[in-house]
């Protein structure tokens, strides 16, 4: 069952809606028709209920969101170094965001928009256009976010149309708490990521060079582990499933058909208000943004996130399997 409600006004003048999505289950889901946002991820627990998603309760914190909380990003998550997308043999220059830098689509990327919605018995899809040139990418773009609740699983696929040759490498910027988004630190809990290989970065977040081997570091989780330390990463996928546990009973399986995954645990999330009076600060959730693989300095972005007009749709769908104790 999906129900809608009013959820503000932005700036501009647009009416921003929420979309509930519940099931027998117990599991309620809210998204927003702005920035195509996943807002609440509710779940069962022990006679009651928990939100274990990071969000806020207004549309103006949204338009604040400098921490991409929920959002739906796109064209091209991640870094483009330099602000040059390198596709093939052509280099577009895109507009720079963060110091030099584009992130996760520049200026007023696919979290800044409101998309338009339709509601199905299970799902809400969102979509929108992103005209030619929007941020520097080429190429009018027609983009689809869809969510689906079933059984114990929210599926989010991402799907695009393009009538030139362009970037499309979107994702979901979610902040997993599974303690519940007010709990606080999450170094405790307990990640397991099959990926034999990382991308190395410099302080400024852009790689050093290419993929390295986990073997003998701090970024081998292929078996199960505490998190710990500080990472904002993007991983290789080498098949398998992506595992996240915290410490009340409740745990996460995530599969996909995405080529990577940043690991991302909010250390520079600022102490800031959140849901329902709650208070968020550094390392307060963990991100596992599945994605294509990141954009390498003076290289040509990978095959996987190129968007031509013969393919008529390019699909990417990641599947949040989550995991209780008995209740």
């Amino acid at each position: 069952m999906v129900t809608k409600r009013h959820f503000g006004t932005t700036k501009n003048g647009e009416d921003v809606c929420a979309y509930t999505i519940e099931n027998d289950r117990g599991i309620s889901v809210t998204v927003l028709d702005y920035g195509a946002t996943l807002q609440s991820v509710v779940l069962p627990h022990k006679g009651g209920w928990v939100d274990i998603l990071l969000g806020y309760d207004t549309i103006e914190e949204y338009e604040q969101n400098d921490g991409y909380v929920g959002a739906s990003i796109g064209r091209f998550a991640g870094r483009i170094p330099d602000s040059v997308l390198r596709i093939w043999n052509d280099a577009f220059p895109v507009t720079a965001n963060e110091g030099k830098n584009q992130l996760h689509g520049g200026l007023v990327g696919f979290d800044k928009r409101v998309w338009s919605a339709a509601v199905g018995d299970d799902s809400v899809t969102f979509s929108l256009v992103s005209p030619d040139g929007e941020e520097g990418f080429p190429g009018a773009c027609r983009c689809f976010a869809i969510y689906t609740v079933s059984d114990d699983a929210l599926s989010i696929e991402y799907a695009g149309a393009s009538d030139r040759v362009t970037a499309w490498n979107p994702t979901n910027h979610a902040y997993w708490n599974l303690n519940g988004h007010d709990a606080g630190d999450t170094r405790e809990h307990r990640l397991e990521i099959p990926a034999d290989r990382f991308v190395p970065v410099g302080p400024d977040a852009i790689p050093t060079g290419g993929e390295a081997d986990v073997t003998g570091t701090r970024f081998d989780f292929r078996t199960v582990r505490e998190i710990g330390e500080t990472y904002d990463n993007s991983f290789v996928l080498s098949g398998g499933t992506v595992r996240l546990f915290g410490s009340i009973g409740i745990g996460m399986e995530i599969r996909t058909d995405c080529k990577a995954v940043q690991f991302y645990n909010a250390k520079y999330l600022s102490e800031r208000p959140g849901k329902d009076g709650a208070v968020y600060r550094p390392y307060g959730a963990v991100c596992l943004e599945t994605e294509g693989r990141q954009a390498l300095k003076n290289a040509p972005i990978a095959e996987e996130n190129v968007l031509t007009p013969d393919r008529v749709l390019s699909e990417r769908t990641t599947r949040y399997q989550f995991l209780y104790e008995e209740n």
